[in-house]
């Protein structure tokens, strides 16, 4: 019998999980200091975050980070207890460092700790791994705003 594969895009997959580029957008500019918020940034941050959504690695990361919060939730993996976001478990800070510095180099690992901290807008609605995946993302594409 052959097995029928679904293809999901990105996008679908954040959908899925309640997370839509515009919010990406939104919790980004929350944080945003020191820069008055134009028309023109907010463009740039959401082209910066689609580009970033066609990097394979990026991509990867973020669908690693999903299924690991579905299996999480759904006690597929035993022996964790995510109801707290235990300190024990700091995977989850390591995938949303590893999508920072894909995106944007050393620089966002720095910008993603304020994004972790801070939570904001839809970052602080999701679970113990989408929080740090998407804070990293953010965190990333923030960064790149003031490279050029």
């Amino acid at each position: 019998m052959e097995e029928k594969r679904i293809s999901h895009s990105i996008y679908s997959l954040m959908s899925e999980v309640g997370v839509e580029v515009p919010q990406l957008v939104e919790a980004g500019l929350e944080l945003l200091e020191g820069v008055e918020r134009t028309d023109k940034l907010e463009i740039f941050l959401e082209k910066q975050i689609r580009k970033s959504l066609e990097d394979i690695n990026v991509v990867v990361l973020i669908v690693a980070g999903i299924r690991v919060e579905d299996d999480l939730a759904n006690g597929r993996i035993q022996g964790v207890d995510v109801d707290d976001d235990p300190a024990y478990l700091y995977s989850d800070e390591v995938l949303g460092m590893a999508i920072a510095n894909q995106i944007a180099g050393t620089k966002a690992i720095f910008n993603f700790k304020r994004y972790d901290e801070a939570k904001p807008g839809v970052i602080g609605t999701l679970g113990p791994m989408l929080d740090d995946v998407f804070a990293g993302l953010v965190a990333g594409c923030m960064s790149k705003l003031f490279e050029e």
